[in-house]
């Protein structure tokens, strides 16, 4: 074999995804086409975040290996690194010192809390997934199902986790009234206002 590409990686790394199908120089291009099947379930076990995986050869002796992954829907922070989590809230099980790409980080959920809270990350209109830095679940005696999110743009929001779906796509034209960075607070109303002025 003379080349092997790799074509739609976003998260994972081409030559994580070659390692795993181990598929090497000494490998045949029969050997693949006639195995394909297993080599793709092998690297789908070894790398969960690939949603499925195909080949295509050229000229007899080039390969391109075509990925889809499940998309990212966050990290969240534990044993001092970073866990990705696609889809359903599922987390993959390998640790990395910091998180890759544009994704919230998601503090103090439980599983099933994760699960609900990246599925409703997932259905968020792009112009506000993208300004989502970090989301705490914050529940109170009041509310058990309170959350907060600090936002890229300076701001935090206070939600609850049953209605921020709906609510949280008038944050950008809330933000943009806003005089000065501050809490715009979505959990029963929707109303902001400005940071305390550390004396």
């Amino acid at each position: 074999m003379r080349n092997i590409n790799v074509k739609g990686v976003n998260d994972l790394g081409a030559q994580q995804v070659i390692d795993a199908t181990k598929i090497d120089d000494n490998s045949t291009l029969f050997n693949v086409l006639l195995h394909h099947g297993s080599i793709a379930k092998k690297t789908e076990k070894k790398l969960p975040s690939i949603q499925s995986l195909s080949f295509r050869t050229h000229n007899l002796r080039d390969l391109t290996i075509s990925v889809k992954e499940h998309p990212t829907l966050g990290y969240i922070y534990k044993d001092s690194g970073y866990y990705r989590i696609i889809n359903d809230g599922q987390v993959i099980n390998q640790k990395m010192s910091s998180p890759i790409g544009n994704y919230p980080i998601y503090s103090n959920f439980s599983d099933s809390r994760l699960k609900q809270m990246s599925n409703i990350y997932a259905e968020l209109p792009s112009n506000v997934k993208t300004n989502v830095s970090q989301i705490y679940n914050s529940p109170t005696k009041l509310n058990p199902y309170r959350i907060k999110i600090d936002m890229n743009d300076g701001n935090k929001v206070i939600a609850d986790m049953r209605s921020v779906k709906s609510k949280l796509k008038y944050y950008p034209g809330m933000a943009a009234q806003m005089k000065k960075k501050g809490v715009i607070d979505l959990e029963i109303g929707a109303y902001s206002y400005p940071f305390k002025d550390k004396k």
